[in-house]
């Protein structure tokens, strides 16, 4: 095979690089949704996350959310820089949870509306094909190579 044909056959076949460029396409829509609060699409994801379960750990929320640990601490310090979420140091142990504060659930429920107009918009181009993509990752998330 020649050089054009093998990248042709790359960039035209490659699940890794059209799903980066479906979830970069996906998140800048997100982001532009959330610009008039100050908020991108991760750092909304991180303070549900954070609001919804308290994890005890920057590691356990990294893989709940697939992201990697150190992005996911960088995320993490600008939102507690900004006050919206805080660490709790138990007693004893090197463990600091997470947790929401006031400000943050204040910006949430401010960032609700406009992140709601953007997943009502993109779950309308995507159709029924998001319970096609839902079994795909579940595949990829459960299957013989995870």
């Amino acid at each position: 095979m020649n050089d054009k044909l093998l990248i042709k056959s790359i960039s035209g076949r490659c699940l890794a690089v059209r799903t980066l460029s479906a979830a970069r396409a996906i998140n800048r829509r997100y982001d532009a949704a959330l610009r008039p609060v100050g908020l991108t699409i991760t750092q909304f994801t991180l303070l549900t996350a954070i609001a919804q379960t308290r994890p005890d750990s920057i590691t356990e929320i990294a893989g709940r959310l697939s992201i990697e640990r150190t992005s996911l601490t960088r995320g993490a310090k600008l939102l507690e820089s900004s006050a919206l979420i805080a660490r709790n140091g138990e007693t004893g142990t090197r463990k600091r949870a997470l947790r929401i504060t006031e400000k943050g659930l204040k910006l949430l429920r401010e960032a609700y509306p406009l992140w709601e107009k953007a997943q009502l918009e993109t779950e309308a181009l995507v159709g029924d094909e998001i319970d096609e993509t839902n079994r795909f990752l579940n595949l990829l998330r459960n299957g013989p190579f995870s």
